[in-house]
């Protein structure tokens, strides 16, 4: 060192220490790989790299660069976090400006910092010497880091560089542990340190290099000598590794002539870096051979004495070579900074028309709409890359408008410098317009034929990412040999996927699994196509043919929404729908305003998710079960929605819910609807006000899906699933194999038995004990006093529970691993069965939708060997007494139950509609089933509190305060047959799926008579409402349901065991026994005359016109009076609009008007003269009214009355008579088509 020194005696000491640290960087990491041949001393190289470091800093600055480090490439590695810039070249004021001009062009990046370090080392094409990779490689004695040049030549190779401008990218270091690991980018040439002789042997002379047509014509020979072709490169292909090894293609092109040339030669793989297309080439001693996997054709392959050199004239010295090399690429690189225009390709619409027929393809997936497939078309690109979009699918984003994808090429080392900044030029690229919905318009999707060649490297401080060696994204691209549309559609699941979903319930590995089979499910019925990717064919055919050639048109289009998203959606549509009009009946204009409050006070509107976006849609989440609502739930990530879902068993004729095996596994729903009840507490004066919303105090709303089992698709089963869909399985086989001896059978029996043995010593050992139930019935879920037990005090309180009676099959059995729903074994039902209680509380009310009286279940106490805790036990009362009760087991939160069956067996009886109606041995207590008809709120007693007030105030989530409905009920098998179910909804958890069309089973409630002698129906606190049917708004008794029957008035009238409640009548009008028209007031209901109510504490100002007609109607086997309210008169007295409205105007004045029947004569009490009066008697004496008239009826309440006595006259004879008191009936409707 001190000889070195004294070549600087003059410096300062500063300088001397910066120059002491250089030597000693030299001699440790550069002269140990110094060719012995070379004859260099520590001293000399040190020199010589001081020389290319001060004419990197300028002739005109005389200090040396003492800021500036050298470091070696291991200390770079460990130390350098951080990206970094580095250039000896470089002013400050340069830096700044070129850091704010890429801050401007890309404002959401930082510029790199930039850092003073020296950096020398070795170009070598693998990270270790006699190791090759076909990637450039910075080496010294310390290690090795990749590195990415602008431009680079064959003559760099092994020699030792000085690198003036650089980018070092920094990786982190795997989450598993590894080494840290990162690339440079060599903004600048290279300066080599030390120039070798040059050993130029081309293996054939460059004055008998041939052109491509020559070449090209040699391929059809076939003869066995080398030789030396020239021309332009046209297309480069990617670097590929295949059976292990490693090469790559080119094609080289004269004219028309084209020949391809493959590189499989280890040494060579590095030409890859070299060149680019354009570019003239001359390659030598290459042959002639033919391809394995492209039959009948040849192609150009190098050999071990092939070399590579631009294309020079043939007259220049070879000497001059190496000389012209390092110019030309100096100035290449030099013009690649300067402006180019970049070449696109035409207009999209241009781009498509010309050479790219559209075919129509009917693809019966989430749309039934023709997908259209379209030719792409090969172009040229040059633009900036400013986002990376996903580098694991090798998605990027170019000029902020058109996308970029890599998938079909190998994965790049170091991502290839693509980084967001970083200015790139496209060759033989795939132009395609609009492959997806969830891409860029125009997509630029490069193939095996295409390459990518960095034009400038980005400025900017942005990380990469690596994939390792192939993404799991492009391996399914590759098994599934996938289209750009499909694989674009692909990356979008699989980022939804990741977001909601990863890492609760889908591991981070498996996300590209259950992407896939969610794309499976969306292209369910796509042709599949079993051929191989054929990469000699996709690389070097000249009828270029790969996966991207032909694309779909924004196909797959389906859309994955969030449950957030599904619910902010549901939320705000159901008030954006909302017509307050459209929620009353015809008759609304007739209605009080407390009437029309209480029609207002519930709605509903159903949507098909089909309908709700102009997207196919689909709806991605895991079931599970809330202890909250007492519901099943889809959810994920992002938010829980509550569901009502239903299974029809295998006969069809019943239908039952959800078994526990689909509770924890990953569904999608393609086909379900959405549900949205509205609540509103409103006090208009009259329909008239409909438009203020002020009137409006208080509304929310409840959201929620209904589906069929049948809806739902798997995506990844849970355990118990998986279980269930094995037995199946075998259950198949074992029905297949019912020709077999007994003796076989036996035998695959044994073994079956002996691999679930096997499997079962494989799962961790979990002891516990279980215990097999049959669910006779249930009670619904409400809040109850219930005992909260701990260490210092036993106190009550009110919480949300249920009980259910249930049948113990047998005695409690020990496992060492959880049994789940495997099938039963023999020794779990020996012993007796039992009658017991099972007591759901608190967070145990969770399993209430999934069981089923009729269903056999395995309550399972895991982490266990006890048997006792699943015994029951009688309740214990003050003194010693036991309650005369069945025994009963508190269910805790940690045990488990699963559904044993699919289908259920011994379902306990439950009635009709027309048993619970017209049986006389009907008991008090009645369990039946129907469909809902139709759905009232009844009004809140305003002088009456909630029974459990203190509650639902804090349960406002779950609990509808106060909430009463009637339920009108139909028989599903009787047409006409119908009960009132009153029931209160205000004592638990709000029950789903109440709508008109839904079949229901109403278990426990009371068969009341009214007064009137009619039967209905009332809910208790043991009372439970199960949905078995799903209904929908607009699917009541007008909809799919059949017409009421035709009855006769003598049949009506004599009653009977089927006696309906709602029929059609056809007979005649006798006569109008009264006619009553009014103007009342909207708020108390008194009469409103000439403008005022006539009550005198009431300052009303609206007022509601109301009719009522009572009318004799006979059809030859017996009469009836029928009742007419306001919006059937005006068709009774066959008015038209403008009559009806002029004879509301005449009324209003009087504000009341009765007519009625007295004799063979219509009068009045007052104004017996009043021509208004005497039209109305007219009008319902007269043919018009008194005619033959067809009816739908509903039977009045009525009181049993003793029959009256009349006096009948035939001739001169009277008699007297004992009538029945007559049928009552009220008109739903007068059809007109009897007219």
């Amino acid at each position: 060192m001190e000889e070195f020194l004294e070549h600087f005696k003059e410096r300062t000491r500063s300088e001397q220490r910066w120059l002491s640290d250089v030597f000693e960087g030299v001699r440790r990491q550069l002269y140990p790989l110094i060719s012995s041949s070379m004859g260099l001393t520590v001293e000399q190289l040190t020199l010589a790299v001081l020389s290319k470091v001060q004419r990197a800093v300028g002739s005109e600055v005389t200090s040396l660069p003492v800021s500036y480090r050298l470091l070696s490439l291991s200390e770079l590695t460990h130390q350098q976090h951080t990206a970094c810039c580095s250039s000896l070249s470089w002013s400050s004021a340069h830096y700044r400006e070129q850091a704010r001009k890429a801050e401007r062009a890309l404002p959401d990046y930082k510029a790199l910092p930039r850092d003073n370090i020296l950096l020398i080392g070795y170009l070598c094409d693998g990270p270790a010497a006699g190791v090759s990779d076909g990637v450039w490689w910075v080496r010294d004695a310390g290690g090795s880091v990749p590195c990415e040049m602008l431009k680079s030549s064959p003559l760099w190779l092994g020699r030792l560089m000085f690198f003036p401008t650089w980018n070092y990218i920094p990786q982190n270091a795997p989450a598993g542990g590894g080494k840290a690991a990162g690339y440079l980018e060599l903004i600048d040439p290279p300066v080599c340190v030390t120039p070798e002789p040059m050993t130029f042997d081309p293996g054939g002379s460059l004055t008998e290099a041939m052109g491509v047509k020559r070449a090209a014509e040699l391929l059809g020979q076939r003869c066995d000598v080398q030789v030396c072709v020239s021309g332009q490169v046209r297309a480069i292909s990617p670097l590929l590794l295949i059976s292990a090894r490693r090469f790559f293609c080119l094609i080289l092109s004269e004219e028309d002539s084209s020949v391809p040339v493959l590189i499989t030669e280890v040494k060579h793989q590095y030409w890859r870096q070299t060149v680019c297309v354009g570019q003239y080439i001359c390659i030598s001693a290459v042959r002639v051979c033919s391809l394995r996997g492209w039959a009948e054709h040849s192609v150009l392959s190098v050999t071990a004495q092939s070399r590579l050199h631009p294309h020079v004239q043939l007259h220049e010295n070879t000497e001059d070579l190496e000389t012209q090399l390092m110019e030309t690429d100096s100035q290449t690189h030099t013009d690649s900074h300067s402006p180019e225009a970049r070449v696109t390709s035409h207009a999209p619409d241009t781009c498509m028309t010309s050479n790219s027929p559209d075919t129509h393809v009917t693809l019966a997936s989430c749309s039934a709409t023709p997908v259209r497939t379209k030719h792409s078309t090969l172009i040229s690109y040059k633009g900036l890359i400013t986002k990376v979009l996903n580098a694991e699918a090798g998605l990027y984003e170019i000029d902020g408008k058109v996308g970029l994808c890599l998938a079909y090429q190998p994965v790049q080392k170091c991502g290839g410098g693509l980084r967001p900044g970083t200015e790139i030029q496209l060759h033989n690229i795939h132009f395609l317009y609009r492959p997806s919905p969830f891409a860029p318009d125009v997509v630029l999707c490069a193939c095996l034929r295409s390459s990518v060649q960095v034009t400038a490297f980005s400025p900017l401080s942005s990380g990469f990412e690596t994939a390792g060696t192939q993404s799991s994204l492009q391996r399914h691209l590759l098994e599934k040999n996938l289209g750009a549309s499909q694989y674009l559609w692909l990356c979008y699941c699989q980022g939804v996927i990741k977001e909601r979903l990863c890492p609760r319930w889908v591991r981070e590995e498996r996300v590209c699994v259950v992407a896939g089979r969610l794309l499976d499910c969306v292209c369910d019925t796509e042709p599949k196509t079993n051929r191989k990717r054929d990469i000699y064919r996709e690389m070097l055919q000249e009828a270029h043919q790969c996966p991207v050639t032909t694309y779909y048109v924004s196909w797959p289009s389906v859309v994955l929404w969030s449950v957030r998203q599904l619910c902010d959606w549901m939320n705000g549509e159901v008030w954006a729908s909302l017509s307050l009009s459209s929620l009353l009946p015809p008759a609304a204009t007739h209605m009080t305003g407390v009437e029309l409050n209480a029609s207002l006070a519930w709605s509903a509107d159903t949507v098909s998710l089909t309908k709700a976006h102009s997207q196919p849609l689909l709806l991605v989440g895991v079931l599970e079960l809330s202890s909250v609502y007492g519901t099943l739930q889809l959810r994920d990530q992002t938010q829980t929605l509550n569901c009502l879902c239903v299974e029809t068993d295998q006969s069809g004729a019943r239908i039952t819910n959800i078994s526990t095996a689909w509770l924890g596994c990953l569904v999608c729903l393609r086909h379900c609807t959405l549900v949205m009840e509205r609540f509103m507490k409103t006090h208009f004066p009259s329909w008239k006000h409909l438009d203020q919303t002020s009137y409006i105090t208080h509304k929310h709303c409840r959201v929620y899906l209904q589906f069929c089992v049948s809806d739902l698709i798997i995506i990844s089963p849970s355990a118990a699933m998986s279980i269930s869909l094995m037995e199946k399985k075998r259950d198949q086989t074992d029905r297949r194999e019912d020709g077999e001896t007994s003796n076989r059978r036996e035998a695959v029996k044994r073994g079956r038995d002996d691999d679930d043995d096997a499997q079962s010593v494989k799962r961790p050992l979990t002891s516990c004990v279980s215990l097999i139930f049959r669910l006779q019935s249930k009670q619904g879920v409400m809040f109850r006093n219930s005992s909260v037990s701990n260490t210092r005090s036993h106190s009550h309180k009110l919480q949300l529970s249920f009980t259910a009676r249930v049948t113990s099959l047998g005695d409690v059995q020990c496992w060492n691993i959880d049994p789940k729903n495997r099938k039963m074994q023999e020794r779990e039902t020996d012993g007796q069965n039992t009658e017991m209680e099972m007591h759901f509380v608190d967070l145990c009310v969770r399993w209430f939708p999934i069981l089923h009286p009729g269903s056999l279940y395995r309550l399972i106490a895991l982490n266990t060997k006890d048997v006792s805790v699943l015994k029951a036990e009688s309740i214990s009362v003050r003194g010693g007494v036991k309650l005369l009760s069945n025994p009963t087991l508190l269910i805790n939160n940690q045990w488990k139950i699963n559904t044993l069956t699919d289908t259920q067996s011994d379902v306990p009886a439950v009635m009709t509609v027309s048993e619970v109606l017209h049986s006389s041995s009907a008991p008090e207590i009645v369990s039946f089933y129907g469909v809902i008809s139709q759905r009232i709120t009844l009004q809140e007693d305003t002088g009456t509190k909630p029974s459990v007030q203190s509650v639902t105030v804090a349960k406002d989530s779950s609990v509808e305060e106060g909430l009463k409905v009637r339920l009108t009920v139909q028989d599903p098998e009787a047409s006409g047959q119908m009960i009132q179910v009153y029931v209160d909804l205000s004592c638990g958890p709000y029950t789903p799926g109440l709508l008109p069309g839904a079949s229901l089973l109403l278990n426990d409630f009371q068969r009341k008579v009214s007064k009137a002698c009619n039967v209905y129906c009332r809910s208790l606190p043991i009372s439970c409402v199960t949905v078995t049917g799903l209904g929908s708004v607009g699917s009541g008794s007008g909809g799919s349901q059949s017409p009421p029957p035709m009855m006769l008035l003598g049949d009506w009238a004599s009653g009977g065991t089927q006696q309906c409640i709602v029929g059609q009548v056809k007979g005649h009008v006798v006569c109008v026994l009264s006619l009553r028209l009014q103007w009342m007031c909207s708020l108390c209901g008194s009469i409103f005359r000439q403008g005022s109510c006539s009550r005198s504490s009431c300052d009303s100002v609206s007022a509601v016109f109301q009719a009522e007609a009572k009318v004799v109607v006979e059809d030859g086997s017996g009469e009836a009076q029928v009742w007419f309210s306001s919006d059937t008169i005006c068709d009774l007295l066959l008015l038209d609009a403008g009559q009806w409205e002029g004879l509301q105007r005449h009324v209003r004045v009087k504000g009341y008007v009765r007519v009625y029947t007295r004799g063979h004569n219509m009068m009045c009490d007052e104004e017996a003269e009043d021509s208004l009066v005497q039209y109305l008697c007219c009008l319902c004496s007269s043919n018009t009214v008194c005619r033959l008239i067809s009816l739908t009826c509903r039977q009045r309440a009525q009181r049993t009355g003793k029959s009256q006595l009349r006096k009948v006259c035939r001739g001169l004879t009277e008699f007297i008579s004992k009538f029945p008191p007559a049928l009552q009936l009220h008109c739903l409707q007068i059809h007109t088509d009897s007219h």
